[in-house]
């Protein structure tokens, strides 16, 4: 809090105040206010200006092409597995080599894509953290963010599970609306994670992490209800395991430490970050293939959409130190990404303000592209499959959903309900 601000409560001081009682009440007040600026916590260095910053923009690009990838990949292995036959933890029985990699390299941009992208979007939401902390926490601008969270995100998560559902689960009844399917479950997740801020700013911020932490690696040892879609209840499981990834964006990463991603060479902190990936490639491909890790579990486990195996408390606590190292592994992964990301502002820097239309959308595409094959041209070749699966389509989808003509589906993919609040909220800045 800038002490070069006047204080909200106190009182102008007038040249005829000739009470005794008057004065010790001013002096009383202004030390009150300074004992507050004392122990304010002081986490942001300086307050918004409104401006973007090119580097968080082109990360949030970069990061959202390797989802588009990830599930583009995915879709690949799905037909491989189709083709070969291959059960739960099979191998592979044709080009096992090239497999070996597509299967490793789909599994290094499931570490980086989505743990990164919650680690900014906590950044993002740092006013939030502010309104709740500082003194300016007026009942009017906490409202506002409540209101601004529930019209881009919850509103936003209505549409889009009514659109799934229409899509693939028709014929459930009844509705299920509060199991997220695909896509939607980051909206609901990121809404609640919001919102809890207004709590958890009362705790230190180590505390914050500390707090996540625990509920990532307990909520494992809890059942989640499913409904008939066959999807959790909330998606509880990674709501929890993934909150530490919003957390630490939050409270770890402060504006100082972008500025010093500014002031630092590209190719001072280019070049480890590479290295770094490779080591992760290397790594995963060891996991898989060295030490015998069954690919479909280490997938689910990074997906971490369902509790530990509770065949035996052996298995359980396996399971929370599977989840611990996937922590490590994926932090480790997500700043190798970043240093990577470059600073400067390019045509990509646009393409980031996007991120939200191209997160909701590119799953119809990529889906619906791969449904196509399979209906008009079932026998296509493995290799025609992965050209589509690792080349050009998630490069095309990409680029196609964050360019400026997609604002084409705003009506459906930021819906206006602000008839619904009783005053006119203000523009918030794109939620994704």
């Amino acid at each position: 809090m800038s002490t070069s601000e006047p204080p909200r409560d106190a009182s102008p001081s007038t040249s005829s105040r000739d009470d005794r009682g008057d004065d010790a009440d001013d002096a009383g007040k202004e030390e009150t206010r300074r004992q507050y600026e004392r122990f304010t916590p002081s986490v942001f260095d300086s307050r918004e200006d409104g401006r973007r910053e090119a580097y968080l923009d082109n990360a949030k690009c970069l990061l959202m092409a390797v989802v588009v990838w990830n599930h583009s990949m995915q879709e690949f292995l799905t037909s491989v597995d189709a083709h070969e036959r291959r059960g739960w933890c099979g191998a592979d029985t044709v080009n096992v080599l090239t497999h070996k990699y597509a299967r490793t390299f789909y599994l290094v941009l499931n570490v980086i894509g989505m743990p990164a992208f919650t680690m900014i979007s906590g950044y993002l939401s740092r006013g939030w953290m502010r309104a709740a902390r500082e003194d300016e926490a007026s009942a009017a601008n906490t409202l506002h963010r409540i209101r601004e969270a529930g019209t881009q995100l919850l509103g936003t998560y209505c549409v889009w599970q009514l659109v799934y559902m229409l899509i693939n689960y028709y014929d459930v009844t009844p509705v299920q609306w509060w199991s997220p399917i695909g896509v939607t479950w980051y909206l609901l997740a990121l809404y609640l994670w919001r919102n809890s801020i207004l709590v958890y700013a009362a705790l230190k911020d180590r505390v914050v992490i500390a707090v996540a932490l625990a509920m990532g690696l307990f909520v494992g040892f809890t059942e989640t209800a499913t409904t008939k879609n066959g999807y959790a209840f909330f998606d509880w499981q990674r709501l929890f395991v993934y909150s530490l990834y919003f957390y630490f964006g939050l409270t770890a990463i402060q504006p100082k430490h972008i500025k010093q991603i500014y002031a630092t060479p590209y190719a001072k902190r280019a070049v480890p970050g590479v290295c770094a990936l490779v080591g992760v490639f290397v790594a995963l491909f060891a996991t898989l293939y060295v030490f015998g890790q069954c690919f479909d579990e280490l997938q689910w486990n990074i997906w971490a959409i369902k509790p530990y195996d509770s065949s035996s408390i052996r298995a359980m606590f396996v399971g929370m130190l599977h989840r611990l190292v996937l922590y490590v592994f994926t932090f480790i992964a997500a700043f190798a990404f970043m240093a990577v990301v470059p600073s400067n502002r390019s045509f990509i820097t646009d393409f980031g303000t996007r991120t939200l239309y191209c997160y909701l959308l590119h799953i119809l595409l990529v889906r619906g592209f791969s449904k196509l094959i399979n209906l008009t041209w079932g026998d296509a070749p493995l290799s025609f499959r992965l050209s589509a699966g690792a080349l050009w389509l998630p490069l095309i989808v990409s680029v196609a959903l964050m360019s400026p003509a997609v604002t084409i589906f705003r009506p459906i993919v930021q819906p206006n309900f602000n008839a619904l609040w009783r005053v006119e909220p203000r523009v918030g800045a794109n939620v994704l």
